[in-house]
């Protein structure tokens, strides 16, 4: 207690202490308007003059309110030189990421938390590689890169302050290097192709243990989903019958399970087969305007900001002007996907097989090839700098070992003109013969591209390098490790790529699904099968395109909207079938929901959230019973579902669990139950007990729920209490899986277009998480919500909000 009447030397301190608390106070105040001033003056520059040495000409570059960039140039080294100015100033960081991620550097930025993640990717010694791939671009090729470092670092410099994010890492931001574009298209290889690396190690073991009739059982190439552009169909391999397979009598131990109830594994808190992208395109026959029509939407990991930024770019004076709208990827000189008034185009993952794994025997032979040892250097922010052995074959690096065998990855990321910068190209591209040619030659991870023109043609090919393999079809490998005498030699002939056009009903469509048959004659043997998609979205896509005679703009927008969940239909009639045949309170619970369900995706439906929640618990259950009797196991240490570095099942897996839940015979049916009513009745009743768990009671299970977005900045993951600042709202998603409108928290449609060339005017474009990487910048977040309602916006940029003007 303070006195009434402090003592002189009592107020002293008074006053000190005070004086201490409001100098701690303003401090306080003057750190955090100059962190604010720091933060302001990274902002990226929207308006006035600058000048860039290495510019030919003046030019302008314009934004609207959504922070669409709009570039205007005489020439096409400066246009890139401007987009290369661009992107750093609001992406540097992202771009940085990019490279580094690649290169397995992360931690001399980060610090030890991702030395793990640089272990991993220093193995592929990719900053190695892509130097060497750069020395051998063509000069065109080296310059059009040149001019977009330059226009890069002109970018960087011309920032007040270094970008925000060096300011919160304390550190500052090394310049751009024209590798690092090589590396960023590296870095994308990775992002679609590697998560394929272990799945196809792990089947090559599964296919080893339990044979090749087994594994050809549980793991099918395809069946009646596929959808295929060619309407090629492939059967999936019978049941095995009861002297090649019982559960019912496997020496394996049982579990004790009780009927009434069933192991649940987390059931509602994965996504499964987290795979998307579609795309599809109306041939002129189907237009009132007699061109061709695109929508597109790729699908990835969602964050803040989004890894796509809005572009127009404008070439030439007066009526010679080339105008090309769309995307592009910060630290690449070109434009992703979009339309240039002549073509447009757009992608989904092709998962065809682009890699291979090769067995190295141990054993001295005469033989044998030569392996390297390299010694890679990883620096670490705040830590000791690690070293690390690489073991490199002449197919590629040694990635696995055991007792008898090396492994090593032979992948056409490693190929000389696996990566190169002819996708630039599609920019100029006058007609859909013109952009095919592009597709072939360039060096990308390899896509599915359908291109429409303005003429009313349309076509799908592989974009992407193909690798050439004589002896042996890339479509037997699955689940194989490939002879060295059947690795590529070289690349495919572009007449042999695998093409589809212009179709006799003028619709085109791809979901991640198998495209063509193997012996079609179309190439379809080319592609391999390095991990399709199911199908159901595909189908789907297909569905709607034939049900109208013809379409605008706004109809093809509507199909990315689509949430009716057609493939989990069967599924709700099973439970339903089930609850009927087995009922009890549970059961009949479960029914009733169904029963009310409107067929939709919708945050409102427990329907959807139920009947998806219901497969995936017996796919997990009946995986597991069937991997312990075929390969000796005990169920309860098999694996469920997707894990790493397991046996895990993907969405071909339906066909075998659907083959038995059409016929049910006894001999697949797990262990202890008395029948297959039984056995789904136990799953609804863990269906049911997690969901009310969860919610209190099943009513409340809504799917809104649990699919809630979770788009978070990278910084907010590492310090959560920037969430509120940095994230985007955490609202809840209509759409799924298997069906068009994918979404899930942090996966869905990273864009989404739909466009006629020549017709820009009237096309749609949205995309999430917003154009700016600053948080302060008037364009972070901007058009999210648009996004998040299917709201169609423009294409095109819209009235000028800021010009900035270039000068050499």
């Amino acid at each position: 207690m303070i006195p009434r009447n402090p003592s002189p030397r009592s107020q002293r301190f008074l006053r000190i202490g005070r004086n201490i608390f409001l100098g701690i106070g303003a401090l306080l105040v003057l750190v955090v308007i100059a962190a604010y001033a720091m933060l302001r003056a990274s902002l990226p520059v929207l308006d006035g003059d600058h000048k860039v040495a290495q510019l030919q000409s003046t030019l302008s570059i314009a934004r609207d309110d959504r922070g669409t960039v709009s570039i205007q140039a005489r020439s096409q080294p400066d246009a890139i030189r401007a987009l290369g100015y661009v992107h750093s100033q609001e992406r540097f960081f992202e771009m940085d990421l990019a490279r580094r991620s690649a290169a397995g550097e992360l931690s001399a930025l980060l610090g030890a938390a991702t030395l793990p993640m640089d272990k991993d990717k220093r193995r592929h010694r990719l900053r190695a590689r892509m130097t060497a791939q750069w020395q051998s671009l063509p000069p065109a090729d080296r310059a059009w890169v040149s001019a977009y470092t330059e226009g890069v670092n002109a970018g960087l410099n011309a920032l007040s302050a270094r970008p925000w994010q060096y300011f919160v890492l304390r550190t500052t931001p090394e310049p751009w290097h024209e590798v690092d574009s090589m590396l960023v298209v590296g870095e994308m290889y990775f992002m679609l192709q590697a998560r394929g690396f272990e799945e196809r190690f792990n089947e090559i073991g599964l296919r080893k243990k339990i044979g090749d009739r087994l594994f050809g059982w549980l793991k099918p190439s395809g069946g009646g989903w596929d959808a295929a552009l060619d309407g090629s169909e492939i059967t999936p391999p019978a049941m095995p019958v009861s002297t090649e397979f019982d559960t019912r009598n496997a020496k394996v131990a049982a579990r004790q399970i009780n009927t009434s109830e069933s192991e649940s594994v987390a059931l509602d808190e994965r996504n499964d087969e987290a795979v998307g992208s579609n795309n599809w395109a109306i041939g002129g026959a189907l237009t009132s305007h007699g061109g061709a029509m695109l929508a597109d939407d790729m699908h990835l990991g969602l964050g803040v900001p989004n890894i796509w930024f809005r572009t127009q770019i404008s070439i030439g004076e007066g009526a010679a002007v080339q105008r090309v709208a769309g995307v592009t990827l910060p630290g690449l000189p070109a434009v992703v996907v979009g339309s240039n008034g002549h073509i447009a185009w757009g992608f989904t993952n092709g998962y065809g097989q682009w890699f291979d794994w090769v067995a190295l025997p141990k054993a001295a032979t005469s033989d044998k090839p030569a392996i390297t040892t390299y010694r890679e250097t990883i620096t670490v922010k705040g830590g000791e700098n690690e070293d690390i052995e690489v073991r490199e074959s002449p197919f590629g690096p040694i990635l696995k070992t055991d007792t008898d065998n090396d492994y090593a990855l032979s992948w056409v990321l490693y190929r000389d003109g696996g990566v190169n910068m002819r996708a630039g190209d599609m920019m100029f591209a006058q007609n859909v013969d013109d952009a095919i040619a592009i597709a072939h030659a360039s060096g990308i991870p390899h896509q599915n591209v359908l291109i429409a023109d303005k003429q009313g043609n349309v076509a799908w090919t592989i974009m992407g390098r193909i690798p050439m393999s004589e002896s042996v079809p890339r479509q037997s490998t699955r689940g194989q490790l490939t002879p060295l005498a059947a690795l590529p030699t070289g690349w495919l002939a572009t007449n042999r790529y695998p093409l589809v056009k212009n179709p006799a009903d003028a619709r085109l469509w791809t979901a991640n699904n198998r495209q063509l048959g193997p012996e079609t004659g179309q190439g379809g043997d080319a592609i391999g099968d390095g991990g399709f998609d199911l199908g159901a979205r595909a189908m789907q896509i297909r569905d709607r395109l034939r049900a109208q005679p013809a379409f605008d703009e706004k109809g093809l927008h509507a199909i990315h909207l689509d949430t009716e969940s057609r493939f989990l239909k069967r599924w709700a009639d099973l439970a339903i079938g089930t609850a009927t045949a087995r009922a009890n309170e549970k059961t009949t619970a479960i029914a009733g929901e169904l029963k009310r369900w409107n067929g939709r995706a919708d945050i409102d439906q427990t329907g959807h959230r139920i009947a998806r929640a219901f497969r995936q618990q017996v796919m997990d259950q009946l995986w597991k019973e069937w991997l312990a009797t075929a390969a000796g196991l005990s169920p309860s240490s098999a694996p469920a579902g997707k894990q790493e570095g397991t046996f895990g099942f993907d969405g071909k897996f339906e066909y075998p669990v659907w083959q038995a839940l059409s016929t049910r015979p006894p001999h697949l049916l797990p262990k202890p139950h008395r029948d297959w009513d039984d056995f789904l009745a136990a799953q609804l009743a863990a269906v049911h007990d997690e969901l009310v768990k969860q919610h209190g009671k099943i009513a409340d299970a809504t799917w809104g729920k649990r699919n809630i977005a979770r788009i978070k900045h990278p910084f907010s993951r590492a310090m959560p209490f920037l969430s509120a600042v940095l994230d985007m709202p955490a609202t809840p998603l209509a759409g799924d899986n298997n069906m068009p409108l994918v979404a899930a928290p942090t996966f869905g449609a990273s864009q989404r277009m739909v466009v006629s060339p020549g017709r820009e005017e009237q096309a749609i474009f949205t995309m999430p998480g917003g154009q700016s990487g600053h948080p302060l910048s008037p364009f972070y977040g901007a058009g999210h919500d648009d996004w998040l309602q299917g709201k169609p916006t423009p294409l095109l940029a819209g009235e000028t909000r800021h010009t900035l003007q270039l000068t050499p």
